[in-house]
């Protein structure tokens, strides 16, 4: 299906009224550290470059990556998430602090360290990421702090983004616990999800994986040469979790959009000029999309500005934020 038309007055007043919603973000929060250098030679002691430290820098990551992208939009974020009593923790609360991001709801863990990743950059190339983390399922107590803190604010907001980076707080139970509330009250619900968790996303709003997580969802081998017809393999999706919509992103192809109620598929082509880091853009999708759908967006209009955010996200290195002026500049000239 092609895209429909869209008019620039529809999407202005949908950008606009993002500053009347609010969104809950559960999820997996973490750090994105960024080690910048040059490389002038290669280590006798093996064959790898040895990268000269200029600087070093932060950016958040995870579910605090899409609160700092809601915030950026104008839209009113919450944070239900961990993070370790350590280092690490203080300095993601700091980054919060500085972007304007809530902080209330990230709970202190003794039990678990603060999720870094860390990327070695030589020239604006990375040249190896280092994973600092501790991935467990929640505690009853962890799963006790959370909850109430995300039954604290469920009537404040319009919808609900599970953001799973499959660290621990999007356990079985807690996600059940989430949902269920979230049904009661009409809510919409959107998942950035992991492997090991489909099962668990039966029934949500929309779910946003990529292509390989695509075929994890069915159990089946990602094929590395060879894509399967990407219209079937969205619509076996549908049915066997029965989504209301499904935005599966394809990287440089763009992203499609299957929407169950109309029986509808839509592939929209990227409008990236230019892809350096795609880091972050899974996060930058289900924001923009997720504050479209709380401002009364039709799926598609919600998928038209998401995969524009997307192609101003790819275009800088490193995770990334898109503003509405940006967005409006984007979709609508200005």
């Amino acid at each position: 299906m092609r895209i429909p038309h869209i008019s620039v007055a529809r999407l202005k007043r949908i950008i606009n009224d993002f500053s009347h919603s609010s969104i809950m973000v559960v999820g997996d929060s973490m750090l994105d550290e960024y080690v910048w250098g040059d490389v002038a030679r290669i280590s006798p002691e093996a064959p790898v470059p040895v990268v000269h430290v200029q600087s070093r820098s932060f950016r958040l990551g995870g579910a605090a990556n899409v609160v700092q992208n809601l915030k950026s939009l104008g839209v009113t974020p919450h944070l239900i998430s961990l993070c370790g009593d350590d280092a690490m923790g203080k300095a993601l609360r700091e980054k919060l602090a500085q972007t304007g991001c809530p902080q209330e709801g990230l709970i202190q863990s003794a039990r678990r360290s603060s999720t870094v990743k860390t990327r070695i950059m030589a020239r604006h190339q990375q040249v190896v990421r280092v994973d600092s983390e501790t991935v467990m399922d929640l505690t009853k107590d962890e799963e006790a702090m959370l909850w109430k803190r995300f039954a604290s604010l469920l009537r404040e907001v319009r919808g609900v983004i599970i953001s799973d980076y499959s660290k621990g707080v999007v356990s079985k139970s807690f996600i059940s616990r989430i949902l269920s509330a979230c049904r009661k009250k009409g809510l919409f619900v959107a998942i950035d999800p992991k492997e090991r968790h489909f099962d668990l996303y039966r029934g949500v709003s929309v779910i946003t994986p990529n292509l390989k997580e695509a075929h994890a969802a069915l159990g089946r081998p990602y094929p590395h040469v060879n894509d399967p017809d990407i219209e079937d393999l969205g619509w076996d999706i549908v049915r066997k979790l029965n989504v209301r919509s499904l935005l599966i992103t394809l990287s440089e192809r763009g992203m499609a959009l299957f929407e169950r109620s109309s029986g509808s598929y839509t592939h929209l082509p990227t409008v990236a000029r230019n892809v350096f880091d795609v880091t972050g853009a899974g996060d930058t999708v289900i924001s923009v999309y997720s504050a479209a759908m709380t401002c009364k967006a039709k799926p598609i209009e919600a998928a038209f500005l998401a995969n524009h955010a997307a192609g101003l996200t790819v275009a800088e290195i490193g995770t990334a934020c898109v503003t509405r002026q940006s967005l409006l500049a984007a979709c609508c000239g200005e």
